[in-house]
């Protein structure tokens, strides 16, 4: 059976939730139990009844049976209070137990909060709960997804993701739409006319493939925002890939922010770095920023602008002893003869470190906007309804010089031809792609797949 608990602090509306999660997942098919702690006196009898004369006359249990019902009830008689397990053997096998109350306990928990009852979340000191639930904005600080606390549907989609209630296979393959993003970290809007070095998001499903150009960041996350929203109205089941790190180096993330989750360093990211609708933004003093935070020089370098920037050396500084220049992955991938560049370095042909810090950002609203619907691979288990990976077109590198069309811009070409490859794996395939990865550093999708991936991606293009 699969189990899921609701805890909060008291009159946060507890029980009304419970009510409506079982509600909801009865409505879907789902068979339901729940388990209720109380920390007063209970007791679901009245004196007076048969039954309860029969305990107070000393039976261990008692059983009430009617032709509606029947209740078990156990007298514990100055015995210790069973623990959770040994309460859930006791239940008949269904689907799902809902609990409520037993905030200690293993099992993962949403937490219901509301601003107005002026405690502090018990998610900050429990890390067994997963997921928030409130009537406003939630935590200031937490780095959990925050759901709207009366979208019941919301919340038993984020708990069914969870426990692995909604695990499912897509009828034309994996995903039924693919969506990749070639980023750009520009500081200024790119030219008008559709060129190199811009952003270029490409788009595949049932219906046909697309590759379209925008100038700006706000722009192009926008009309992700709004693609995504397409697919999920249609009931589709989307992957968007977007062709920068989506980590750093193990230790940087506990060094910097105290704590190794990588959610950590995309908020914190989103909070320092700024980022205009004219693509203006501060990506370099945010770099040099960090870097003051360190003993050593670094680890980020590469400073591509006229003036000098406090802490951001222009040329490449070893990073800090207890850093390495490259991730697994991309170490993994150097031995494969690619040349993916290390995510400390800001400027430079094919320099990624500064589509990381201009687009982890943006990642991280995405992450906020769709809350549990969106998982982060290989941060998160890859079965929500739209899942985030990180990609690397280069990977296809022979199959882009040949199928390149004529005239077409390179970056159009990379993520077209991503997006095709990706759309036309065997959905066994991609699974096996996806259980790969590092849950603090990241992976890129189709590392040790490189074949397989051109071979999809030969295939006949129909964009």
């Amino acid at each position: 059976m699969k189990v899921f608990g609701v805890t909060g602090w008291k009159n946060a509306g507890k029980t009304g939730l419970m009510e409506r999660l079982v509600s909801e997942f009865i409505r879907r098919g789902v068979t339901v139990s729940t388990v209720k702690h109380a920390h007063h006196t209970t007791d679901v009898d009245q004196p007076g009844r048969d039954s309860h004369r029969h305990r107070s006359a000393g039976a261990t249990e008692v059983l009430l049976a009617s032709p509606h019902r029947w209740a078990l009830m156990h007298e514990l008689r100055d015995t210790p209070e069973p623990p959770l397990a040994d309460l859930l053997a006791r239940l008949s096998p269904v689907d799902l137990v809902l609990i409520e109350g037993y905030k200690n306990d293993p099992h993962p928990k949403v937490e219901v909060w509301r601003e107005a009852t002026a405690k502090p979340p018990i998610s900050q000191t429990n890390d067994t709960i997963q997921l928030i639930a409130s009537d406003g904005p939630g935590p200031r600080d937490t780095t959990l997804p925050v759901i709207d606390l009366n979208d019941t549907v919301a919340l038993a989609d984020a708990i069914a993701v969870r426990v692995g209630l909604n695990k499912r296979v897509s009828t034309q393959g994996a995903f039924d739409r693919v969506i990749m993003v070639d980023w750009s970290s520009s500081s200024k809007l790119t030219p008008a006319k559709p060129s190199k070095d811009s952003i270029w998001i490409a788009e595949i499903d049932a219906h046909g493939a697309a590759c379209t150009y925008h100038r700006g960041r706000r722009h192009a996350m926008t009309f992700v925002m709004d693609r995504i929203s397409d697919a999920r109205a249609s009931q589709q089941r989307v992957l968007v890939g977007f062709d920068f790190a989506f980590g750093y180096p193990k230790g940087f993330a506990e060094a910097w922010t105290g704590s190794p989750d990588p959610f950590g360093v995309w908020k914190k990211l989103a909070q320092g770095i700024t980022d205009t609708d004219k693509n203006t933004n501060n990506r370099w003093d945010f770099a040099g920023e960090i870097n003051t935070s360190f003993a050593a020089k670094g680890p980020f370098w590469g400073n591509g602008t006229q003036k000098d920037v406090v802490g951001l050396p222009r040329t490449k500084v070893p990073p800090p002893s207890q850093l390495s220049e490259y991730r697994k992955v991309e170490t993994f991938a150097r031995a494969g003869g690619f040349a993916p560049k290390s995510c400390w370095q800001l400027s430079g042909v094919g320099s990624v470190g500064s589509q990381s810090l201009t687009g982890l950002p943006h990642l991280h609203e995405l992450r906020m906007r769709f809350g549990c619907d969106l998982a982060v691979w290989p941060f998160e288990a890859p079965e929500a309804p739209i899942v985030l990976a990180e990609i690397y077109p280069s990977l296809l590198k022979a199959v882009i010089e040949a199928q390149r069309k004529p005239d077409e811009v390179l970056d159009c070409a990379q993520v077209r031809l991503m997006a095709q490859a990706i759309w036309a794996l065997d959905p066994r395939v991609i699974d096996d792609m996806l259980r790969a990865g590092d849950p603090e550093e990241g992976w890129i999708l189709g590392v040790g797949h490189e074949d397989i991936l051109a071979q999809a991606a030969r295939k006949k293009d129909d964009t």
